[in-house]
């Protein structure tokens, strides 16, 4: 009798610990989504050449600046590490806050990649963890659901944020990631103010807010997907 109440006892610990570890990762999982979209969308939306073009003609950089384009382009290559120089018609200040935004972009694009790294090696470790299909299911559609409706509703907060009070959230995004001092220009005296006005920096914003919401929707319907054939399989059954 005792050696079968230990049996059932240790079964009933490697349950509740195979529960609990499941719980965490699909907590840790939910929590990765938002963060590895946004970093996604940001990857896509903030290097299109068709959206800068489009805004320097809207916004008459283009005249304000006769060599917007090429001085963007380079601007874009030195950002994205295709290139090591800044042309001269910047000065050092201007030079350094764009070093310090190439030093975040490459931090944000490495950090997208670890995160998508252990995404896909967390799921695949609790898809070996539970095993039977049905489980496996109903734990990626729940991730992803969970994970797309948090994404979600962080994007419309974003969204909100950008359209009531842009100047704020502007200040706030430069004080949280850049030196006090290093992101402030004269736009009398300094071209990357006139070259990439605030207002683009708006558009941008929403511009990815947008994006966002509709990879959160598709990650949530991928989600539902999955539960679906979770339910299926149960109906048949």
């Amino acid at each position: 009798m005792r050696a079968m109440a230990a049996e059932q006892s240790e079964i009933f610990y490697r349950a509740w610990t195979k529960m609990k570890f499941i719980s965490f990762v699909k907590f840790l999982l939910v929590l990765i989504i938002p963060l590895m979209l946004f970093l996604f969308v940001l990857n896509i939306v903030g290097f299109d050449d068709s959206f800068y073009e489009q805004k320097f003609s809207e916004y008459g950089v283009s005249e304000s600046v006769p060599k917007a384009g090429s001085l963007h382009k380079k601007v874009m290559d030195f950002i994205k590490g295709d290139s090591h120089e800044l042309p001269d018609d910047f000065n050092e200040k201007e030079k350094q806050h764009l070093m310090d935004v190439r030093g975040l972009i490459s931090f944000g694009t490495v950090l997208m990649y670890l995160l998508i790294i252990l995404f896909i090696g967390l799921l695949a470790l609790s898809a070996f963890t539970l095993k039977v299909n049905t489980y496996v299911n109903g734990f990626v559609g729940k991730v992803l659901l969970f994970g797309g409706l948090l994404t979600l509703g962080l994007a419309a907060l974003v969204f909100l944020f950008i359209m009531t009070d842009f100047d704020s959230a502007f200040e706030s995004f430069h004080r949280a990631f850049f030196a006090s001092g290093t992101y402030s220009f004269d736009a009398g005296r300094e071209l990357i103010v006139n070259l990439y006005p605030e207002q683009l920096f708006m558009d941008l914003g929403i511009r990815l807010s947008k994006w966002s919401v509709a990879s959160a929707v598709f990650v949530s319907l991928a989600g539902l997907f999955f539960m679906s054939k979770t339910t299926r399989h149960r109906r048949v059954a």
